[in-house]
């Protein structure tokens, strides 16, 4: 039976010690089940996941997240979009994201707890499972030695460590010659040049024309794509700061030394887009299920949807991915 559901925005102290996160809970009106938290993407924030955070709380998941440093409500105004104050923002984005997980945790501290993360904001969660999914404090429900009881990587990626350095050495001539503010057209491009390869120029919709978008690349569904590109909040571009934590975020992750840190036997959901940029196409995502296979655990499962996107809960089968977060959810919860 679905629930009603509560929705509570608040404020917590970032890590940075200056900013303060903007944090929204989906509290589910009935039994809870679980708690879900999520670690948004670029150029976005938790706002954007209204309508899955609702899915979930309506069938008993309370659903939690965090504007990121330089994102949505966290970020002091328009001028600090994009831009991390922090003198290692990767480590201190995955601190801001452990900070909410320990004040949900004192608030619900019976329940199952996963972590999820979508392309940038599933770089941090991947730090996070290397440096915080063992906190001895927030002990899990389920899974023993860690605090978190399942993972969910979503739209996820990697990069060469060649092309990493690459785009670290321009950064950080960029920095030198404009500040760590400066946005950057040249590091755009590094980063996103080649993400329309393979969408047409020209899609007919309800009958009418309608030209390929910079933004083609999130997902099929052109309402969704356009109603980002419409909004505001999401109209800027990376610092260079953004860009330089980033790839130190890569960089860290891709680490075997690091990805060692990981919870073993943790119970792990890849899930993205066969047509998704960010993997590669699916290449990174079928790496990184194999990687986890061999050294993490034998509960491991990918999900990859043909043709779909970078965006799966915003694509036009999204209810699909809905249901098989919840249910992927809803099996690790049994008999809790």
């Amino acid at each position: 039976m679905k629930q009603n559901v509560k929705k509570k925005e608040t404020y917590i102290p970032s890590s940075n010690g200056r900013d303060k996160l903007h944090v929204i809970v989906w509290i589910p009106q009935g039994e809870i089940k679980a708690v879900l938290q999520i670690s948004h993407g670029m150029i976005e924030d938790m706002e954007r996941y209204d309508h899955f955070a609702r899915f979930m709380a309506a069938r008993g998941i309370l659903v939690c997240g965090n504007d990121h440093l330089g994102h949505g409500l966290t970020a002091r105004n328009k001028s600090e979009m994009g831009y991390m104050y922090a003198y290692d923002a990767s480590k201190t984005m995955a601190a801001d994201v452990h900070r909410v997980t320990r004040c949900i945790k004192r608030a619900y501290p019976d329940l199952p707890y996963f972590l999820m993360g979508h392309s940038m904001g599933s770089f941090i969660a991947r730090r996070y499972m290397c440096e915080y999914a063992k906190d001895p404090k927030y002990p899990a429900k389920v899974q023993k030695n860690a605090s978190i009881d399942g993972f969910i990587c979503m739209g996820t990626g990697g990069h060469p460590k060649c092309m990493l350095k690459i785009g670290e050495a321009v950064a950080g001539v960029e920095s030198m010659l404009r500040g760590e503010k400066h946005r950057s057209k040249l590091l755009q491009v590094l980063a996103f040049g080649t993400y329309l390869f393979g969408i047409p120029r020209m899609t007919i919709m309800n009958g009418e024309k309608r030209k390929r978008t910079v933004k083609d690349w999130l997902s099929r569904d052109y309402v969704q794509v356009d109603k980002y590109m419409a909004d505001p909040m999401y109209d800027y571009t990376f610092t260079v700061k953004g860009y330089k934590t980033l790839f130190k975020t890569l960089e860290f992750i891709q680490d075997e030394d690091n990805l060692a840190n990981v919870p073993k036997n943790m119970p792990v959901l890849f899930i993205s887009g066969s047509k998704d940029p960010v993997g590669h196409y699916g290449l990174d995502v079928k790496l990184l299920y194999n990687k986890y296979s061999r050294y993490i655990t034998d509960d491991v499962k990918c999900i990859l949807y043909k043709d779909a996107r970078h965006e799966v809960i915003n694509e036009i089968n999204n209810i699909q991915a809905y249901y098989d977060i919840y249910n992927w959810i809803d099996l690790h919860t049994i008999g809790v």
